[in-house]
């Protein structure tokens, strides 16, 4: 009885990357996370959407970066010096971001439903609250739609 209680708890227990973006706390889902990076050399990509910042070559494959600050209608005010690369829906891709901190594990009940600007919210599964902070905890699919 002990163990089926115990699978029921940890089901429901989510692991999450916490990294920083314009002095701001956000989080993705770790299963969508293939590596973090050092920001590499980024090719212009004419006539690209606003939020493209470029193309990168990653082992032999090219990989769009997006500008996440931009997309999200976040200031940038400090150098994005690292690119999370996601892997969704079969789509390679990179997020400009400043800092990653770790992964962080959470349970379904320290998420709230995402509030705020429609930007944000259409982007968003909620906003985390983990020690005595508040993440944004992002939807990688939905911005991969975008």
């Amino acid at each position: 009885m002990v163990d089926d209680e115990k699978d029921v708890i940890t089901a429901h227990i989510l692991e999450v990357l916490d990294f920083e973006l314009s002095n701001r706390d956000f989080a993705i889902d770790v299963d969508f996370v293939e590596m973090v990076i050092e920001r590499p050399y980024i090719t212009y990509v004419p006539k690209a959407e606003y939020f493209i910042k470029g193309v990168m070559n990653l082992r032999g494959r090219i990989v769009p970066v997006i500008d996440l600050s931009t997309l999200l209608g976040i200031e940038e005010n400090t150098e994005q010096n690292k690119v999370l690369v996601l892997k969704v829906k079969d789509i390679e891709v990179g997020f400009l971001v400043n800092n990653v901190r770790e992964v962080i594990r959470i349970t379904e009940n320290d998420i709230d439903k995402p509030v705020g600007t429609k930007n944000v919210d259409q982007k968003t599964k909620g906003i985390i609250k983990y020690d005595d902070r508040l993440i944004v905890y992002l939807d990688a699919e939905k911005i991969i739609e975008v």
